[in-house]
């Protein structure tokens, strides 16, 4: 089948902005995303979070009540689905790398309540993840107002360039799979940490190996948020010790490009047999392997 290519961002990325995020490993972009979009993020956050997934329902048991979430909602509900394939979101990371392919690899909502005090330490992300290369991004975009004080992401600058991995901060990491050569996360008081108050359409674009983290919510707002991942060239899938769950099939093996039907190609063209299936209608995850993952999060 035909699909569409995904929309022109409303500005294109200027040197500036491209160079912080090398350097800094973070750069805000403001009013990237627009009402369509946030309206049909918003929608879809809502009806997960009150039918909640596989996924949804590891978040709960691993975060203790402080914040709601899920993940690989692309998969399941057609509204991130569409934001994968059409909204500006792959070629605001195509000019972030210069490069030739934009795979989307996962989507992700993060919602902490109002009158939340839990923090989320800091973190970064590639040790958990089952992919090795360079040209990777996330894409953090607010659904409701929020500041450095109030739950908005906080990042530490130029931390993806220290060439260090950490252990995940996810509770049972250790028995999902650490890496014994993973670091515990250092203080960082006496970094320089960037942060931004934010509004709905605002993304944080950040490299997934940068220290990032954020505070509690205020006594009367909830913060939202939608976090979109993509990759570029040279990235190859490498699974071992991830975290991550992968329950769904990919067809990958160790050293292989990235690519496949749970990490489909959208720039410069989106592949059929990548895509097809989930433009025939949602894909829930493997049953058994959803089930064992369950269980072993249960056992923790």
């Amino acid at each position: 089948m035909d699909i569409s290519p995904p929309e022109a961002p409303p500005r294109d990325l200027t040197q500036a902005e491209i160079d912080a995020f090398h350097t800094d490993g973070v750069v805000r972009l403001s009013g990237m995303i627009d009402d369509k979009w946030l309206g049909r993020i918003a929608e879809g956050v809502e009806y997960l979070l009150a039918n909640p997934t596989v996924l949804a329902q590891a978040t709960a048991l691993l975060g203790g009540g402080g914040f709601a979430g899920d993940a690989f909602m692309w998969k399941t509900h057609d509204g991130f689905r569409d934001f994968m394939f059409f909204s500006p979101a792959a070629r605001i990371a195509q000019q972030l790398f210069g490069s030739t392919a934009i795979t989307a690899f996962y989507d992700q909502i993060f919602a902490k309540p109002a009158g939340s005090g839990a923090p989320t330490p800091f973190h970064e992300d590639v040790s958990s993840w089952p992919i090795a290369g360079d040209q990777v991004c996330a894409m953090w975009i607010p659904l409701d107002p929020c500041t450095p004080d109030t739950a908005a992401l906080q990042v530490v600058r130029g931390s993806h360039r220290w060439g260090r991995r950490y252990v995940p901060i996810t509770p049972g990491a250790t028995h999902l799979g650490r890496r014994e050569e993973l670091e515990a996360v250092p203080d960082v008081s006496d970094q320089e940490i960037l942060s931004w108050d934010l509004t709905p359409g605002d993304i944080v674009l950040f490299h997934p190996a940068a220290l990032h983290g954020a505070t509690g919510t205020g006594p009367e707002r909830q913060r939202r948020a939608f976090v979109s991942r993509w990759v570029g060239d040279g990235v190859t899938f490498q699974p071992q010790h991830a975290v991550l769950p992968l329950l769904w099939e990919h067809g990958l093996r160790p050293g292989d490009p990235i690519g496949g039907p749970l990490f489909p190609r959208v720039l410069p063209t989106p592949v059929p047999t990548e895509t097809g299936a989930r433009f025939d209608g949602p894909q829930q995850p493997h049953a058994e392997r959803a089930e064992e993952f369950l269980s072993i999060l249960r056992m923790l």
